[in-house]
């Protein structure tokens, strides 16, 4: 299983899987979201494990996108997203005034919305 720290090509994120206890539970580093493998296999009717290993294959195999909002130009958040659409209405939305959200991949490519 691959428990540890993975670094994106830029060098700008890094994604932590982690099973204290045996909770799966995968997120960004410095961040607060993060999803757990129960609710990952409760999603995708597979096993926590394979539930994990696939997350993990779409982040860093350039599938998912990734949402990153930014204050002032500072770095908040970041989160995988499945609706890009609606996290830009919601920033656009509910945000502060200078409040951005942007969209990449793990290799860094920008992901226009």
């Amino acid at each position: 299983m691959p428990v540890g720290e993975y670094v994106s090509p830029d060098g700008r994120l890094k994604f932590l899987v982690t099973c204290p206890d045996g909770d799966w539970t995968v997120g960004f580093d410095g961040f607060p979201w993060h999803t757990h493998g129960s609710i990952l296999a409760e999603l995708s009717g597979q096993d926590e494990i394979s539930a994990v290993e696939r997350f993990l294959a779409d982040l860093i195999g350039n599938v998912s996108v990734i949402a990153l909002t930014r204050i002032s130009g500072e770095l908040t958040s970041v989160w995988v997203t499945d609706d890009p659409q609606g996290a830009l209405r919601d920033c656009r939305k509910y945000g502060q005034d200078d409040e951005t959200v942007e969209f990449r991949l793990w290799n860094g490519t920008r992901v226009d919305i």
